[in-house]
């Protein structure tokens, strides 16, 4: 079982003064956050050091550390960070007071946490499903016993799962041709909400707690990205948490804003050492208590440390370095965020990978048949070429050239199976900094199936997948079976049934394809027939002619 979370014991006269308490919770919480120094101002020992990472990278490992410990790690550290937090923000904001004394507060606000953890499990477990029917569900935040999680926390925990859930419907809006679309739904646990359009989505999620003891609390969380980088790879996500609590007159609110704005290599993948990371933390109470902070990390500004907008009286030194980890907090939301957001332009949306080959026709072509074949990826976005690599995979007979990885636009050289009746598939994949871009070429030695039009007075048109073979053309009169192959005979075997008549008839036939198999052909016949009436006949002769164009797909014809 996941370690739990415990709140730090209330304080008495047997234990350690409370600012001594305070403090060495403010260590626990910022570990892995924020620096903690010791109370005499000494500094910690460093260890030696070469070549440290920068310091987008070293934020990008700290997260990747913190996923490794599972989806818990983040809401938990959010919660070491929150409570004292928002303890305090609750006896300046009146809520103690409202509640019957610290006490009955701190004991409120443990059980509404405990109420927030399970109703964002349940919405975490949900989402999947709420605007995708396909899916299989299981948001993969689970409880972690009764300990609760913070407001912010929560936010947390469902930063990543809205993400992916937003993706989803607008990943499921490109296929289905939507260009925008909104979604909302209620469940038991809360509200969840999607609006996509063709530059990304937004979802929301809301949901309440409310006590006996008088502590009612809301938490609103709010995920918006762009699904697809734009000409110079730049792809952002925003997260949000608005968390409001309110007992009797009283009210506190705690606000975490996060913007993230990253870019793509030429491979499609987040370039490790960049990052602009914005956040901007609040706490209020009605009583106009307040701390105000913002965190920076930016490459491209080269900007890097937190600020202190505004602090009311009474704010401790540590309240505004609980909040200044609060914010790195946000940062992280972000990042589960943009994760979720990856999906999107590795989806293959983002980019058309235009492929074509010469020659045209790769059904039924003839074996060993030499092809060149273009792959052109383009921006779906503004139709501008992304650049980037191609990588094409050949599955089946017979040679590609080249193979690995070639700069976009690229040509290869493709020889198709050796022998009759047989199939391959070749996979291109596209990766540049617009995205994924993905692409099929298929291709067979299976005889040609061609559409056979014309004739005189019962004209035909129909698809006939192997004229090597014998093959019936069917009018609506008569029914004309051919020999096979590109020259032959042909002869009646369906007559209209009508009592005293009959009809007889025989002749030949041949088929020309001036231009090569794979281009429209001619048939041209020659022969007589007999129409018999009671006791007298006549007999007739001539020819009739028709044009065969390749078709890829047969659809079951003869």
């Amino acid at each position: 079982m996941p370690a739990v979370f415990r709140y730090p014991e209330k304080p008495n006269h047997r234990m350690l003064p409370m600012h001594a308490l305070r403090h060495s919770s403010l260590c626990l919480a910022l570990l892995g956050l924020v620096a903690c120094a010791p109370k005499d101002g000494g500094q910690a020992a460093a260890p030696p050091a070469s070549r440290p990472p920068t310091p987008a990278a070293a934020v990008k490992a700290e997260f990747a550390r913190l996923q490794a410990q599972g989806p818990q790690a983040l809401p938990r550290q959010a919660t070491r960070l929150e409570y004292p937090l928002t303890r305090g923000l609750m006896k300046a904001g009146g809520l103690d007071a409202a509640l019957g004394g610290e006490a009955r507060a701190d004991a409120a606000l443990r059980a509404l946490y405990a109420s927030y953890e399970l109703k964002s499990a349940a919405l975490a477990a949900a989402l999947p499903t709420l605007f995708d029917k396909h899916s299989g569900g299981g948001g993969g935040y689970g409880s972690g016993g009764d300990a609760g999680v913070a407001g912010t926390a929560a936010s947390t925990a469902l930063a990543g799962i809205q993400g992916a859930a937003g993706e989803q419907a607008w990943e499921r809006g490109q296929e289905e041709g939507h260009r925008s679309g909104s979604d909302t739904v209620e469940t038991s646990s809360g509200t969840a909400t999607v609006d996509w359009n063709e530059n990304g989505y937004t979802t929301t999620t809301t949901f309440e707690g409310e006590l006996p003891e008088g502590l009612k609390g809301k938490v609103t969380t709010r995920v918006k990205s762009v699904a697809c980088p734009d000409a110079q790879g730049k792809v952002e996500v925003e997260f949000e948490s608005l968390s409001d609590l309110g007992a009797g007159n009283g009210s506190a609110q705690t606000k975490v804003s996060s913007k993230l704005v990253e870019h793509l290599d030429d491979d499609a993948n987040l370039i490790d050492d960049d990052m602009d990371s914005d956040v901007h933390v609040e706490q209020s109470t009605g009583a106009g208590s307040r701390v105000d902070v913002t965190d920076t990390l930016s490459t491209s500004r080269n900007e890097m440390g937190s600020t202190v907008n505004g602090r009311s009286h009474g704010v401790t030194d540590e309240d505004v370095q609980l909040a200044q980890g609060l914010a790195k907090v946000g940062r992280f939301a972000a990042m589960s965020a943009l994760d979720a957001a990856r999906k999107a332009w590795e989806s293959g949306k983002c980019v058309d990978l235009q492929v074509r080959s010469d020659p045209t026709k790769r059904k039924g072509a003839r074996p060993n048949t030499a092809y060149t074949l273009f792959a052109e990826p383009r921006a779906k976005a503004d139709g501008m070429p992304t650049g980037g690599t191609i990588k094409a995979s050949l599955n089946g007979a017979n040679r590609l050239n080249p193979t690995g990885k070639v700069r976009a636009d690229a040509k290869f050289d493709y020889a198709n199976p050796e022998k009759k009746e047989q199939s391959a598939s070749i996979d291109f994949e596209a990766r540049s900094r617009r995205g994924v871009g993905k692409a099929t070429l298929d291709f067979d030695t299976r005889k040609s199936g061609y559409r056979v039009s014309g004739g005189g007075g019962d004209p035909v048109d129909q698809v006939v997948c192997a004229i090597d073979k014998p093959f019936v053309l069917n009018g609506k009169l008569f029914g004309v079976e051919f020999s096979g192959g590109l020259s032959g005979s042909y002869r009646f075997v369906r007559t209209p049934n009508i009592p005293g008549l009959s009809w007889k008839a025989h002749g030949s036939y041949a088929i020309v394809f001036p231009n090569g198999e794979d281009k429209p052909g001619t048939m041209t016949t020659s022969g007589g027939g007999t129409t018999t009436a009671g006791s007298q006949s006549r007999t007739t002769s001539g020819g009739e002619r028709f044009t065969l164009t390749p078709v890829e797909d047969c659809g079951g014809a003869p």
